[in-house]
């Protein structure tokens, strides 16, 4: 039995297939292209997923050996869409959406998003003129990012105008390379937001003690 991440409920759960596989046109590159609907075994879920396989070889047994398939593809495919406590709602939002594109391989999407959020992040501090090149500079003089943050940041939006510009064009974007422009933008949520954020509730907590225990003394 299959196990993989829901992409509908987004729990690891077993999938078990729940039709015959069916043979499909092969896909440029690969000999044989296989299909197959599976259940979630999570109870609060039990919807249909479909399970691809592309092999270069044919299946003796399809049934049996697709099931055990280490290289299924699944459709719908986990998105995922982390929270970001702290962070101006539609900054969150656009944050929550590059993780999203990045989990189903759309790596174009996800760095053109980071690089927005980015934009955001300097407009919500009231740096709104000039091009982002100097919005990120000025972050910087204005000690909301350090000197390697602002590297970072600079990281981000040479690869948002490369998507802007058209420059990857006939040249996919590398899956390592989005995963760590998104990586970046989360380090930049972290400094200017959410660190900034826990480090208040952490004094505010301290505070509150302080005044319980002057009371009790």
């Amino acid at each position: 039995m299959a196990t993989t991440v829901c992409g509908w409920c987004g729990i690891n759960a077993h999938m078990a297939m729940v039709t015959d596989v069916t043979q499909v046109p092969k896909r440029e590159g690969f000999g044989y292209a296989y299909m197959a609907a599976f259940r979630c075994s999570n109870e609060l879920c039990q919807r249909l997923v479909v399970g691809r396989v592309f092999r270069g070889t044919n299946y003796t047994s399809p049934k049996r050996e697709m099931a055990e398939d280490l290289e299924i593809q699944w459709e719908p495919a986990q998105v995922r869409r982390p929270h970001f406590p702290d962070v101006p709602p539609q900054i969150g939002a656009t944050a929550s959406e590059a993780h999203a594109c990045l989990s189903i391989g759309a790596h174009r999407g996800a760095v053109a998003l980071a690089r927005a959020v980015v934009e955001a992040t300097a407009k919500f501090h009231g740096i709104t003129s000039g091009a982002l090149v100097s919005k990120i500079d000025r972050m910087h003089e204005a000690g909301l990012i350090r000197e390697i943050t602002r590297e970072v940041a600079h990281e981000i939006r040479q690869g948002g105008n490369e998507i802007a510009h058209g420059d990857l064009a006939d040249e996919p974007m590398p899956a390592e390379d989005a995963e760590a422009i998104v990586e970046f933008m989360d380090a930049i949520l972290q400094e200017v937001f959410q660190g900034p954020a826990r480090m208040k509730d952490l004094q505010r907590r301290r505070q509150e003690r302080k005044e319980r225990n002057s009371e009790q003394g």
